[in-house]
Formats: structure tokens, sequence, C-alpha cells
């Protein structure tokens, strides 16, 4: 998408209610978010305290760490609330449990070795990367900070080393990939689980490893048909019912309107409300 069409799907979704944004340097618009960020504030349509902002660090969430960040989080972190004309986020993440070789701060491109794969650092540890995410809350730079795609021995292990604990794990989870012992588990330490890639992948499963996308599931268009909804709002409510945050992607604005009709899917027997 270009610059105007960023802009323009953001104000959009804070005119439909939308208050929750998660971002990430490895998406390579928060200068476009932020612009449609700071128009949104200066005409009045939000106050920034109304608004939920998740990024990720660059580690290899509003903002999310990068892998390429891990030894430079700080960094990291300031780089994200400028391009993001924010003076806090809300939610910090490390976006993946692995750091890469550093190539700068605001770069997202993997370093790759002379055979081409890719480059980690093994002198940076999760737990050092913690720490410094830490620092972030001690500097008031961000409210909470959480991890994003850790699993259950990962997630375990934050817990153990941690001062603060982590407010949210980030994971693929959707009616074909649930990891329920994941989800319990994180729950059950009092960490909030929030769904990527909540609809399965759509195109992407299907391309790449030959299954249905949940969306052409006959099962979940049956049961759409049924409430007389789609297949994408069926797996969102079924996302909602078991205590996750769902956060779709979409650059439609008509997709945009649907994902915000969960609340209203209803039986004879119960209404989801």
């Amino acid at each position: 998408m270009e610059g105007k069409e960023i802009r323009d799907l953001v104000i959009n979704a804070l005119n439909l209610g939308y208050r929750h944004f998660d971002c990430a340097a490895d998406y390579k618009n928060e200068p476009e978010v932020g612009e449609a960020l700071a128009e949104a504030f200066s005409t009045g349509l939000v106050k920034r305290e109304d608004l939920f902002i998740t990024t990720k660090a660059s580690v290899f969430s509003i903002k999310i760490l990068w892998n390429l960040d891990h030894g430079h989080v700080v960094e990291a972190c300031k780089d994200s609330l400028k391009k993001l004309r924010l003076d806090y986020l809300d939610l910090y993440l490390v976006h993946f449990p692995v750091a890469t070789k550093h190539t700068g701060v605001g770069t997202t491109g993997g370093a790759l070795d002379e055979d081409g794969v890719l480059e980690i650092d093994t002198t940076i540890s999760l737990e050092t990367t913690w720490h410094a995410m830490e620092e972030l809350v001690s500097m008031g730079l961000v409210r909470s900070i959480g991890i994003s795609n850790y699993d259950i021995f990962l997630t375990r292990d934050c817990l153990a080393y941690s001062e603060v604990k982590p407010a949210v794990n980030q994971i693929e989870t959707h009616p074909y990939f649930q990891r329920e012992s994941l989800v319990k588990f994180c729950q059950k330490h009092g960490i909030c689980v929030t769904a990527h890639t909540l609809l399965g992948g759509a195109v992407a499963n299907s391309e790449w490893f030959g299954s249905v996308s949940c969306l052409d599931d006959p099962v979940l268009k049956n049961l759409a048909e049924k409430y007389k909804k789609t297949a994408a709002q069926v797996v969102l409510r079924w996302g909602i019912e078991r205590n996750t945050v769902v956060i779709p992607k979409t650059s439609k604005l008509e997709r945009l309107k649907e994902n915000f009709q969960v609340l209203t899917l209803s039986s004879p027997k119960r209404t989801w409300t």
C-alpha cells in the first residue's frame, strides 16, 4: 500500500471505532501510521489516551522489537516512537525469540552469510533482551511489554527471569492451529494471548501447504450461513470466545467494517454480546 492509502485506512478504522493498532518495524509503514495518528489527534477525531498502540521491535508491538535489534532495544523503541510520532507505546513486544546480526536500527532486512543463511547473533540471550525491555518501562517509553511467537517453554523461561512479567504473548492461533496448551498456560499465568494470523493464513496456507483456508472450510461456511455471517466473522468470534485478543489484518474498507461486526453473532439458544 502507498502512503496515502495507509493514512486513509487508519483514519477509516478510527472512524469505524477501532482503537487498538498493532504495528511492527518489519511492516515498514510506521511513518505513514504516525502521520495518520498525528492528523487524528490534531483534528480531535480521537485522543492519544483513547488508543492502544502496540509495536514490535526488530529483533528477528502499539510496536514490536525486530530480530536485528535485540542488542539495541532502547534505540529501536525510540526509532519507532519517532516514526509513529508518539511519546509512549502502550505495548512493546519482542517480535521473535531469536537475535540476528545487527545491521542498523530501523532496518529490517536480515544479515545473510556467504551461503545465504541468516546470521544468528549467539552473544545476545533472550534474558538480556528482556531486561532491556524492562528498562523501557522504567524510562516511561512504554506502558507494558510482552513477547511474540514464544512457545510454552520459552514463555516459562521468561517468567522465571523476568522482573516485569510479560503482559502479552502474541502468537499464531486459529481453528487449524489452536495451541490449546500454550493458550491455557499463558492465561493461567496472567499473560494475555493475542492471536495473529487468526484466519489461518488464508491464501498462504492453500498456496504454501496445500491446505484448505479457514475461509473456505465447509464446516465454517455452513456455520456462517446458519448465523447469517461470513466465515471470517465466525472465526473472529471463536477467537474472542476463547478469551484471546484478535487483531485481524486487512487493507479493504469493507473488511474493516465486516470484522467489526462480530459482537452481534447470535443463535436461537444464545446471543453473543
